[in-house]
């Protein structure tokens, strides 16, 4: 579906990616309203009906399990895939000690909250609860600063995720990279500082600090993994 039958709609289609979204406002400008439940949501939905308001469309669900157990947002979204669900009817996570927040459209809250039992071997008890009762989902990021031969994709993937160039470059060519929000083939792609960078299956990080030459003709890069 693109962003011209959503507003055919209406009304909500699925969770926007960041590029989506942009292209939303580019589009549609003050007839769109992006609502994603979180202050600041990365994913988020385009609304176009004004009388209705995002809890017409959205739910939020608490996820409550045991302090002594660790579970990462890579776990959570991976025990809610496991549901059989796709990522774009899903929102952000946002996970704290003994507990985590989920974002997803209203019409499947009630499936998730009988499904989603557990992730991994931990347990997970689900309630809804009102989006207004969603905490303030801040970003943590642990920073990790090296060197690269350029700011290439593929040599900044290689050192972020401590995997060989060649391995990143296969990343990169099985379509499993995004830069800025968006897929990229290019292993030569440069690489700025405030980029995003996602690997399937590893993670994302942020290209907080680049450009600064090492004294042996290498460039420094500081990278923020998202936790």
């Amino acid at each position: 579906m693109n962003l011209h039958d959503l507003e055919k709609r209406k009304g909500i289609g699925k969770f926007l990616t960041p590029a989506q979204a942009a292209e939303a406002l580019r589009i549609f400008g003050p007839r769109v309203t992006l609502e994603g439940g979180f202050r600041d949501a990365e994913r988020v939905i385009p609304v176009f009906a004004e009388k209705y308001g995002p809890e017409e469309h959205l739910a939020a669900i608490r996820l409550a399990f045991r302090p002594q157990d660790v579970l990462s947002h890579r776990d959570i979204l991976g025990a809610a895939l496991g549901l059989g669900l796709e990522r774009d009817v899903l929102g952000d996570i946002f996970v704290s000690e003994g507990q985590a927040f989920l974002v997803c459209l209203a019409r499947i809250a009630g499936y998730i909250i009988e499904n989603l039992q557990q992730a991994g071997k931990v347990g997970l008890w689900a309630e809804r609860i009102p989006l207004a009762s969603l905490p303030e989902a801040t970003k943590t990021l642990r920073e990790q600063r090296g060197t690269v031969s350029s700011l290439r994709l593929d040599a900044v993937i290689s050192e972020a995720f401590h995997c060989s160039r060649r391995i990143a470059e296969e990343l990169i060519t099985q379509g499993l990279v995004q830069l800025r929000h968006e897929a990229c083939l290019k292993g030569d792609a440069k690489v700025r500082e405030g980029d995003i960078i996602s690997v399937r299956g590893k993670g994302r990080v942020k290209v907080l600090q680049a450009g600064e030459a090492s004294r042996k003709g290498r460039v420094w890069v500081t990278v923020g993994h998202y936790v």
